[in-house]
């Protein structure tokens, strides 16, 4: 979708260098060829998005809106009077009518979602509005470092105004502690003769207010630099950006933009303190860190022998020869490295598999109950790429992508010999997609192993096993999750005894916004526009049903929104006896100047 995961929506004709060169304010006319094509691309009014082109000027006022509610002081008549109409009117932007869903020691979390409610529109005109701001901004009086960040996702042309979807998101904390507000609201618009949009009508539709109480302001404090801060490594390699390596370290090597690189926790030394292993981008080395008693980690790199050179994505640190240490499985670029541990943190590699594909990731788990430990890796770029891609392989079809890499099972002959079973096990049905992990679990309570793949660019797999064979029955319990699945867990979320499943992609502003008009794909049926739609939807939760199957409880859940997700985990964070969600996500960025 434009401007999200890769942009591949559309193709530019000219070159970079000729686009950069275009002058700002020359009209079309003054270009022919390439140049006036990629200057109609790049225009949405010029390529028949208007719908594109109200949001950037709707956007510009959405952060004026944000600066509001973080200094409702600011939102005089003066500045209200270029961003809401004349007859503007809301019912509020904060909801009296809120349920307390959650209370603890801790937390309490109230939640409005039913629009009816709120009854008739009780703040008018610019004075009215200032009133709805001031009262949403009462919600942090006191605190400090409100932040406010308001995102249109959706826009709807009507004929006498343009009906948006907007998330709004504000945080503050104080020394007491921290509130949180997510919310969904209906923006009207109506578009005068000459100047941006102005808002004219603001409805609420789903409000939620999270406030933590506790020792701390902050439930989670970043201790990074008390842990790190003393060694080396830290201040010579990690503190540094991807940017910073990019233009020392030449790609050929292996540095990749997006470096999904994972890690590994594990006690390597016997002291039994978990110590940490991360993958590094090619040309950076692998490291080991070692914990020490006072709670910091150690550089222990050169000495472990493991410290590869090579683009590595993947690590487990897991008994691999039954001995009761730590041994070390590396997906290095197209091969795997299994070494084992002398039992002081020191590995020796013992095989070097060749893989299918690029593997991103890498999995265990004792599949056929011989008492020890397989390998399943994820491949993401097939091995007849000449060129290193990284996470930006070339799907075809972008939605429903199969001719990605081959995801291998290896079985654990012992004596450090590896099997590939992938055939022999019937894991080679649906084996050619772009994955980026698999979780294994016993989702139907049968005695044995079931493998869940997350696939980026399409449906996912969920191999039954049936006595040492496995069938992909995604398609028929309806967790294919077509998207860009980036990780997977599972987890008993309800607490009812069956395992339930969280599959982890990519919310898209963009997606949700240009999926819905009429002009995308207008040339195919439902069914494809309806994937496309559900790529920008967000990340998944199935609940499993107790009989075999599943139910998408991902939207009345409210677990759809986690940004771009690489990452995904069940942790009761709080220790009340239910999982809750930890999400990590993000990419790179950095502020819009315009220049391709």
């Amino acid at each position: 979708m434009p401007g999200e995961h890769q942009a591949k929506a559309t193709t530019h004709t000219a070159t970079v260098d000729e686009v950069v060169a275009i002058a700002p304010g020359l009209a079309q006319r003054d270009y022919v060829g390439p140049l006036a094509d990629a200057y109609r691309r790049l225009d949405p009014t010029q390529d028949g998005w208007e719908t594109e082109a109200f949001h950037e000027r709707a956007t510009g006022q959405l952060k004026h809106l944000a600066h509001f509610l973080e200094d409702a002081e600011s939102a005089t008549q003066e500045h209200l009077v270029s961003v809401v109409a004349q007859e503007f009117s809301t019912s509020g932007l904060r909801p009296a009518a809120r349920q307390t869903r959650f209370a603890d020691g801790n937390f309490v979390v109230e939640r409005f979602e039913s629009p009816g409610e709120m009854g008739g529109d009780t703040h008018h005109g610019l004075a009215g509005f200032g009133n709805a701001v001031q009262e949403f901004a009462a919600l942090f009086q006191g605190m400090e470092e409100v932040h406010a960040k308001l995102k249109l996702y959706r826009v709807v042309p009507l004929e006498d105004r343009v009906e948006t979807r907007v998330r709004c998101e504000a945080s503050a904390h104080g020394v007491e502690g921290s509130r949180q507000v997510t919310a969904t609201w209906k923006c009207d618009w109506v578009l005068p003769a000459q100047g941006p949009p102005l808002l004219s009508r603001v409805s609420v539709l789903q409000h939620d207010e999270v406030s933590y109480r506790g020792e701390r302001s902050t439930l989670f404090v970043d201790d990074t630099q008390a842990i790190l801060g003393k060694e080396p490594v830290y201040r010579e390699q990690l503190l540094y950006s991807t940017d910073h390596w990019r233009s020392r370290i030449p790609r050929d090597l292996g540095l990749d933009v997006v470096a999904n690189h994972g890690l590994a926790i594990g006690d390597v030394n016997g002291d039994g303190l978990d110590d940490l292993y991360l993958c590094q981008q090619g040309g950076i080395p692998n490291r080991l860190l070692l914990r020490t008693a006072d709670g910091t980690l150690r550089d222990a790199s050169a000495a472990s022998g493991a410290d590869w050179m090579e683009y590595c994505a993947s690590a487990l640190l897991i008994d691999l020869d039954n001995d009761g240490d730590r041994d070390l499985v590396v997906a290095r670029e197209w091969r795997i490295n299994f070494m084992s541990n002398d039992g002081r943190g020191h590995f020796t590699l013992q095989a070097s598999v060749p893989s299918q594909a690029q593997t991103f990731s890498l999995s265990a788990a004792d599949f056929d109950r011989d008492g020890d430990l397989d390998v399943f890796t994820c491949g993401y770029n097939p091995s007849a790429f000449t060129v290193r891609s990284g996470a930006m392989g070339e799907p075809m079809p972008y939605h429903d992508a199969n001719n990605g890499g081959k995801n291998m099972l290896l079985r654990n002959e012992g004596e450090w010999n590896w099997r590939d079973v992938t055939v022999e096990t019937g894991l080679d049905e649906n084996n050619t997609r772009y994955s980026f992990a698999a979780a294994w679990e016993d989702y139907d309570n049968d005695g044995d192993l079931d493998l869940y793949v997350a696939n980026d660019y399409g449906r996912n797999n969920l191999y039954r096993q049936d006595k040492g064979r496995f069938r992909d029955v995604a398609a028929e319990l309806q967790v294919e999750d077509a998207s860009s699945g980036m990780s997977t867990a599972w987890g008993d979320y309800n607490n009812d005894g069956w395992m339930d499943l969280y599959i982890s992609n990519m919310f898209s502003a963009a997606g949700n916004r240009i999926t819905y008009q009429r002009q995308f794909k207008e040339n195919v049926d439902e069914q494809v526009r309806a994937q496309f739609q559900r790529h920008a939807r967000g990340n998944a939760l199935f609940e499993n049903d107790g009989q075999g199957g599943f139910r998408d409880v991902s939207v009345s859940a409210g677990v759809t929104m986690g940004r771009w997700a690489w990452g995904s985990n069940f942790v009761d964070f709080n220790q009340d006896g239910w999982l809750d969600l930890v999400v990590a996500n993000g990419f790179i960025t950095t502020e819009d100047t315009g220049d391709l």
